[in-house]
């Protein structure tokens, strides 16, 4: 059975999009997410995602797309959502730090599948379907 992920794509008032980097290695760069838990819907498991990696307490938009990694056996459903509150946060094991980046500076090292979904979002496209060949899944220092 594939696990199934899901990451928000949150804007703020410059147009700049959030992302997070991983605490544990690789320490990669990539937008705030994870896999869903059992009895959770894409929706709740995308609003708690969100505030455990971010602290913000965010609203779903609309979907950006679904996207497939079969030789991962991994499917991401990434969501565009707004900022509507945002509680306290410090790094911690799992995030190590959090920003707004623009499009033509974002962080690195992040993974080709994250930069795509990344663009998605910047390009506003919605009810993208995107299957991820092997050679999509490199590091883009």
């Amino acid at each position: 059975m594939p696990s199934v992920g899901v990451f928000a794509a949150i804007f703020d008032e410059q147009g700049r999009i959030l992302c997070v980097r991983q605490n544990y290695s690789p320490r990669k760069w990539t937008l705030p997410g994870g896999k869903m838990e059992a009895r959770e819907s894409p929706f709740e498991a995308c609003l708690r995602e969100v505030k455990e990696e971010t602290g913000y307490r965010v609203e779903i938009d609309h979907l950006i797309g679904v996207y497939s990694t079969p030789y991962k056996d991994d499917v991401v459903i990434s969501f565009a959502c707004h900022i509507v509150g945002r509680d306290a946060w410090q790094p911690n094991n799992e995030i190590a730090e959090i920003g707004f980046f623009g499009r033509e500076t974002l962080p690195r090292p992040m993974r080709q599948r994250t930069l795509v979904r990344i663009h998605d979002a910047f390009d506003g496209l919605t009810n993208v379907v995107r299957v991820f060949k092997r050679e999509t899944a490199r590091k883009v220092s």
